[in-house]
């Protein structure tokens, strides 16, 4: 489908530009609009901002709890969106609960996910491996596959059939796309073309050259789609389950979130020594690469961004609960903008806290009410990872500014 992105956005630039007019003047950029959020009344506020930076330009990715209070920052490359680039190596940074670095080690492979079970262990997952560290950095056991994976590959045949219907889908759906975008284009160009070059505007001139060059980009484009194989298709299916999109650790479980076969994420269970796997939610919605889920007591939490809700199932997946409505952006009952909430955590008393792309943190009570907005953050980008913690008694947020490689920390206020 990034094939299919590529095209998409290049035609876009291109017709953009054909579209110019040669003598109109260039109106100056929009200005982003105030976030209607920065008007909320919070209960915390931002302290202290801590910059994070790791070797060879990696920088923090998400950030969680340790059980001793400590922010546990996992710094590495960006998330891939398909299958992980070989090579690649991650990095744990721990702070404690101020901001001061404590101590920092490598992870040998790329990780994507951290979260910390009650006692103090923490995981860290991504490019289909796992591995343990004690609260001191030390490596617990040695680094594993990620359990689930043996499992689907194993089942070789299912997967090929995925693959099939997905794979004639794609054809069926894209190939149509661009035929019919394509046939667009033409009609433009041969009315173009039908002008005499003496009678057409320099726009024009511009204009038949760019529609060429992008059906020529359809072409290319279409072709790649008609002789995609299923082999390929199982291929990128597989490299989306490599990749660990968020972790949530319990008492007795620990949950991996990754991509599911086919469309949207799934969620497995594993035993705290990572063994028997066993898929509990499947084919969840997810825009952006994101996808989050936290422990409340023995359930799980996950940001179902793409409803504007979140959602409580208990450990064998099935639904308890959901929550949240979409809304307007100036109503903090609600989630707005694109796909909120992104991020989700529960802390020791039970309240759930959510984060939002534009840098918003709602706490919600146990049984899902909303009770208030908790902090604003001022945050760059659009749809993004903004991993939110909280300490145990609620005083203090962590919040992940990741375009500024930072986490900020955010104080109750002084009543």
């Amino acid at each position: 489908m990034n094939v299919f992105r590529l095209g998409i956005a290049a035609v876009l630039l291109a017709a953009s530009a054909a579209g110019a007019a040669d003598d109109t003047p260039v109106p100056a950029p929009p200005v982003a609009p105030a976030n209607p959020a920065e008007k909320f009344e919070t209960t915390h506020k931002v302290v202290a901002s801590i910059d994070v930076k790791g070797e060879k330009g990696h920088t923090l990715q998400t950030i969680c709890l340790d059980s001793k209070g400590r922010v546990v920052g996992l710094v590495a490359p960006p998330k891939p969106y398909g299958a992980p680039p070989k090579g690649q190596t991650a990095e744990i940074h721990l702070f404690d609960a101020d901001g001061k670095a404590v101590k920092n080690w490598k992870v040998p492979f790329h990780a994507t996910a951290v979260n910390c079970g009650p006692d103090g262990t923490i995981y860290v997952a991504g490019d289909s491996k796992i591995a343990k560290f004690d609260a001191d950095g030390k490596q617990v056991g040695e680094t594993v596959e990620l359990p689930h994976l043996a499992a689907i590959l194993k089942d070789t045949e299912s997967l090929k059939k995925r693959a099939e219907v997905q794979l004639k889908k794609e054809k069926e759906q894209m190939v149509q796309a661009y035929a019919n975008a394509k046939k667009s284009m033409t009609e433009q160009l041969k009315k173009l073309e039908e002008k005499k070059e003496e009678d057409r505007t320099k726009t024009e001139a511009r204009q038949i050259q760019q529609f060429k060059d992008i059906i020529k980009q359809y072409d290319e484009i279409e072709t790649q789609y008609k002789n995609r194989t299923v082999e390929q298709v199982v291929e990128q299916m597989t490299g989306r389950m490599r990749v660990a999109n968020g972790m949530a650790v319990s008492e007795k479980d620990v949950f991996v979130a990754c991509g599911d076969v086919g469309y949207g994420y799934a969620v497995w269970r594993f035993t705290k020594d990572l063994k028997e796997p066993k898929q509990v939610l499947s084919e969840i919605g997810g825009c952006c690469g994101q996808m989050d889920i936290q422990c409340h007591g023995p359930d799980v939490l996950v940001a179902e961004n793409t409803k504007h809700q979140f959602a409580r199932y208990d450990r064998d997946g099935k639904k308890i609960g959901a929550f949240g409505k979409r809304g307007e952006d100036t109503d903090p009952k609600c989630f707005g903008g694109c796909c909120n909430p992104m991020n989700i955590r529960a802390n020791g008393v039970g309240d759930i806290y959510t984060a939002e792309s534009e840098g918003v943190i709602k706490r919600f009570g146990p049984s899902g009410d909303f009770i208030e907005t908790a902090g604003v953050v001022k945050l760059t980008g659009g749809c993004k990872n903004v991993a939110v913690a909280v300490a145990e008694d609620g005083k203090k947020l962590f919040f992940c500014d990741l375009p500024g490689s930072k986490f900020h920390i955010l104080e109750k206020k002084a009543k």
